[in-house]
C-alpha cells in the first residue's frame, strides 16, 4: 500500500467510489409519495400563518438550474394570475411575469438578463 503512487490511489478511490453509487437504491414509490405529501403539508402551514418562501428560501444555497427558475417564473404567474401552467399564460402575461422576474434579478444581484431574442432560441431544444 505505501507502495502506490498518486495514479493508483486515485483508480483506487474512484473505484470505490462507484462502487458504493451502485449499491445505492433509487428512492422508493413511497418516498416519492411522503416527499410530495411533505411539500405540500410545508406549503399549507406557511400558507395559513402568511409566511412567503422568500423567507424561508433566504437561508438556503440552492443552485439555479432551468428548472428552478422556471418554477419561480411559474409561481410569479400563479401569483398574479392565477394559472397552474405557463400555458395558460396570455402574450402579454409572459412579458409582464418576464418583467418582474428580471427585476427581482437586477434588483438582487445587479445582473440585467433580457428576454431571450429569436435568434438566440433557434437553435435551443
Amino acid at each position: 500500500v505505501n507502495n502506490m503512487n498518486f495514479e493508483d490511489w486515485n483508480n483506487k478511490i474512484n473505484n470505490l467510489k462507484n462502487s458504493v453509487e451502485k449499491n445505492m437504491k433509487q428512492r422508493t414509490i413511497q418516498q416519492n409519495k411522503s416527499i410530495h405529501k411533505g411539500c405540500q403539508n410545508i406549503a399549507d402551514v406557511l400558507v395559513e400563518n402568511g409566511i412567503s418562501l422568500n423567507k424561508v428560501i433566504k437561508n438556503l444555497e440552492i443552485r439555479p438550474s432551468m428548472e428552478s427558475v422556471k418554477d419561480i417564473f411559474r409561481s410569479i404567474a400563479e401569483s398574479k394570475y392565477g394559472i397552474k401552467s405557463t400555458t395558460e399564460l396570455k402574450s402579454n402575461q409572459v412579458d409582464e411575469v418576464w418583467t418582474d422576474l428580471q427585476k427581482a434579478i437586477s434588483e438582487t444581484t445587479g445582473i440585467y438578463i433580457p428576454y431571450p431574442s429569436k435568434e438566440e432560441f433557434i437553435n435551443y431544444e
